[in-house]
């Protein structure tokens, strides 16, 4: 799918059979609060159990929002209209996409349903790992970014990009407290959701501790008393920058588990950067001294 496609499956039928035939790229799923439950509903929360998938209870007005959203996007990108009525564009459960004619008599319903799917398969942990060996194997020191509690979907979409830019080896996300996969990701990163490597896990101290295990060092992102100003650290060494929220930071235990701590020191009125862009200070930082 090309990253002006659809991220976003919506309808019982469309989400079921996305998480049956391609699991590892759906990342989210979304279910109206209040809704009736049928056996589409049920069977849906069974196989998403079955592979991880979060389904998370929403307003059904968010709901609203994600489909006029991923239909206003997609209208942008479509060509010219074939006919009379309004184009728009229908991605079918393997990500499809094929022009359709909408009309009141037939409205695009979500059915109270809907699931955030990621622009290409996702990566396990393992497999990311395997992929920083081989750099490691021709030398080299592989570079890692880990993303914690990264929920706004531009500063997302924003990091990606950064990430294709500096050539970072992947990016390590949760399932929970992540800002998923839909338009707004896809326009901030440029295209980059499609090139960079990410992986997703289900709990990231545990995840941070094999990384550890792969060799790698942690180096945590905080404005803490601890940490050292940035361009003062040795990163001759695996690195995996772990960058947190904006509002929070960093968890306690995930800082807990960093072998060392950063900051970006301040020197105007403000305090602090924006995630997306204290990311780029510090990953092309860590990346200068490859």
């Amino acid at each position: 799918m090309s990253s002006s496609g659809a991220r976003y499956v919506y309808g019982k039928n469309s989400v079921k059979a996305m998480i049956e035939t391609h699991p590892n790229r759906v990342f989210k799923i979304f279910i109206a609060e209040f809704l009736k439950p049928d056996k589409r509903i049920q069977a849906i929360r069974e196989v998403a159990s079955e592979h991880g998938i979060p389904v998370l209870m929403v307003p059904r007005q968010k709901l609203d929002h994600m489909l006029s959203h991923q239909l206003g996007h997609q209208q942008a990108q479509a060509a010219k209209p074939a006919g009379p009525g309004p184009k728009v564009v229908s991605v079918n459960a393997i990500g499809e996409r094929t022009l359709i004619q909408a009309t009141e008599e037939e409205p695009l319903t979500h059915q109270g349903i809907v699931a955030s799917v990621a622009p290409k398969a996702l990566l396990d942990l393992a497999a990311l790992l395997k992929i920083c060996e081989v750099k490691k194997a021709e030398g080299k020191h592989p570079r890692m970014l880990i993303l914690d509690g990264v929920t706004d979907s531009r500063n997302f979409g924003a990091i990606l990009r950064v990430a294709d830019a500096a050539g970072i080896d992947g990016v390590v996300i949760p399932k929970h407290h992540s800002a998923g996969f839909g338009p707004g990701v896809s326009k901030t990163a440029s295209g980059a959701e499609e090139i960079v490597h990410i992986a997703v896990v289900s709990n990231l101290n545990q995840a941070i501790t094999k990384i550890k295990d792969a060799g790698f060092w942690i180096a945590g992102a905080a404005n803490d008393p601890k940490a050292v100003d940035y361009y003062k650290q040795d990163y001759q060494m695996p690195i995996a920058l772990v960058m947190g929220s904006e509002g929070e930071g960093l968890a306690a235990l995930v800082q807990k588990n960093c072998d060392f701590l950063v900051k970006i020191p301040m020197h105007g009125s403000v305090d602090s950067l924006n995630v997306a862009s204290a990311t780029a200070v510090l990953l092309f930082e860590v990346v200068k001294h490859d």
